[in-house]
């Protein structure tokens, strides 16, 4: 075994996943998912233009704008976990996933000052990870549907899978295709082919409420 060349090898592999964009990969998904993909970017759109419309309300007041905040970065994380999916990183893509969540639960929380949430968060004392947990218990105060945010419930424990090693992460580096090929990096394994639908029609059927979740935290703004 010539031990110089397969250094090389793997130096040469390793160099071109965290310097280059791997085409290959994103064109498999993007024809994979082609017409799921195009339902997403409307619903993202829509939820954009409702935050730009909350964030006119602001007028200089910098509490509100906490709020603001965490709607955009909700919306924005939203929007790279899918493109994250989408390259082939699917554990990256599943742990922004519930960077999602919180967001959107803590907006919620915070757009109710009188739940002292807003407060705790701008003092940097709040736990998000307690956030989803808590809207629910509000729900009525906050103005949103308990079943919306169920859904949100059962999100954050499914993608909690992808922020600690798992069977899940473990199960990313490995081939369900081909025995025995292993991944460094991104990938499209044609044996998760389901299992990466799920994940599409997931953030898709979030991005189709996010516009509620918005509008929800505006009308707690009036």
């Amino acid at each position: 075994m010539d031990i110089t060349k397969d250094h090389s090898f793997a130096c040469e592999k390793i160099r071109t996943e965290i310097t280059q964009d791997i085409a290959e990969v994103r064109d498999r998904f993007v024809i994979e998912f082609k017409d799921l993909i195009e339902e997403f970017v409307p619903h993202m759109a829509d939820a954009y233009l409702k935050w730009r419309s909350l964030d006119s309300k602001i007028d200089k007041d910098e509490r509100l704008g906490q709020v603001s905040a965490l709607v955009y970065s909700a919306i924005t994380l939203h929007i790279l976990s899918m493109k994250l999916l989408l390259s082939g990183h699917i554990v990256a893509a599943g742990n922004l996933m519930r960077q999602v969540i919180e967001s959107i639960a803590m907006a919620l929380l915070c757009s109710v000052p009188s739940l002292g949430i807003l407060d705790q968060h701008i003092r940097g004392k709040y736990q998000s990870n307690k956030s989803v947990s808590q809207v629910i218990e509000h729900a009525n105060i906050i103005g949103v549907k308990l079943g919306a945010l169920e859904d949100l419930k059962k999100a954050q424990k499914f993608y909690h899978q992808y922020s600690h090693p798992s069977l899940f992460t473990l199960a990313s580096h490995v081939s369900f295709d081909t025995v025995g090929a292993l991944y460094v990096g991104c990938s499209f394994d044609e044996g998760k082919v389901d299992q990466y639908r799920k994940e599409v029609i997931g953030r898709l059927n979030l991005a189709k409420v996010f516009p509620n979740f918005i509008e929800a935290v505006s009308n707690n703004f009036k």
